[in-house]
């Protein structure tokens, strides 16, 4: 279907003003609301990047507004983590992955549509692919390639396009899919980096654009098994603060990582995405095998998100706004130890 922006633009409005009335006649009048994208609906993320709010307790302020608590109300008490380990340089497997139903302990899941697959079943279940050989196995592109973290004083840029966004290369998105790529690469896969920012010119446009940018290199490259779509999440806490997500590896601060499934709930065409799911389901459990708490619930959505294009493609969503720069760097070195790890597929 394709219609021009402005009908784009009077439609997502008409459909948000609908949802006002709503919740404004029900009394009830909460913080989240969203109209998701998809290349057949225009995009309003205005809570947070995965559409959630995100896994913290919340408040009710005595007006009826859903509102996240002080973030110095919800500090978790310090301990002391476990010293973690310095990885060893990976490299491929010999053979291919094995996982039983006692795995699901590794992953948790968060329905956001109608949905209720067989985890165990699709966890289990075979994966026949290998991302291994001369020609391109891997897509990472970037939807949103602007979003950006928390500053430092070593990560410092401009912003552009709003808070958290900028056109910096070294610090956004697009800085994220470098450094996955060098480690996949590094590791003996061949990888496609789109390091163009889809969403700079008109955010409501952004999945159309990634949209016609994966087409195209699935189109030059049919050895195109796997599109991994980075973004960051964000949400604000009552008093202005950003939302954390917090891990260690190798010693260090880290992100959490966080799979985004796309389905056809909503009537979109999307014939694999249980496969889609399987795959992420995986890889999740081969993450916190290796990095206990790195990974968040992954979030099962009736939104489709272009995930219907290869059997590989999903949303990975790299910590928050709330997190730094390292921490994220930190955190994506986990996600392609897994890839590899699955490079030969499932038994």
């Amino acid at each position: 279907m394709n219609w021009n922006k402005q009908t784009l633009r009077i439609g997502a409005l008409a459909i948000l003003f609908a949802m006002l009335l709503r919740l404004i006649g029900s009394g009830v009048f909460g913080s989240t609301m969203e109209v998701f994208a998809q290349p057949e609906l225009a995009s309003f993320l205005i809570y947070s990047e995965s559409g959630r709010k995100p896994d913290v307790p919340e408040q009710t302020s005595g007006s009826g507004t859903t509102t996240l608590p002080s973030s110095e109300a919800t500090q978790p008490p310090e301990t002391t983590l476990p010293p973690t380990q310095p990885s060893q340089p990976v490299t491929l497997p010999a053979s291919k992955a094995i996982f039983t139903e006692a795995d699901v302990q590794y992953f948790e899941m968060n329905y956001s549509c109608s949905l209720r697959p067989d985890v165990k079943s699709l966890l289990t279940q075979s994966l026949s692919w290998d991302l291994t050989g001369d020609e391109p196995t891997i897509l990472i592109l970037h939807t949103h390639g602007t979003e950006a973290y928390t500053e430092t004083a070593d990560t410092q840029y401009e912003e552009h396009g709003g808070k958290y966004r900028t056109t910096d290369d070294r610090y956004n998105l697009i800085s994220i899919g470098d450094e996955l790529t060098r480690l996949l690469e590094e590791g003996g896969l061949n990888v496609i980096h789109d390091r163009t920012a889809h969403d700079l010119n008109d955010y409501l446009d952004a999945y159309d654009n990634s949209r016609v940018a994966a087409q195209e290199y699935l189109k030059q490259y049919p050895s195109i098994k796997m599109i991994l779509d980075l973004h960051r999440d964000a949400a604000e806490y009552a008093d202005g603060t950003q939302w954390v997500t917090s891990a260690t590896v190798n010693g260090e601060d880290s992100a959490q990582l966080m799979f985004v499934v796309g389905t056809n709930a909503r009537g979109l065409n999307h014939p694999n995405w249980q496969t889609n799911l399987s795959i992420a389901e995986k890889l999740n459990v081969l993450m916190e095998k290796n990095v206990s708490g790195i990974t968040r619930p992954i979030d099962l959505r009736g939104q489709r998100f272009n995930h219907d294009l290869a059997m590989g493609a999903m949303i990975v969503e790299v910590g928050a706004a709330g997190n730094t720069h390292p921490e994220c760097m930190n955190a994506i070195s986990v996600l392609a130890e897994a890839i590899l790890e699955l490079a030969h597929g499932s038994e």
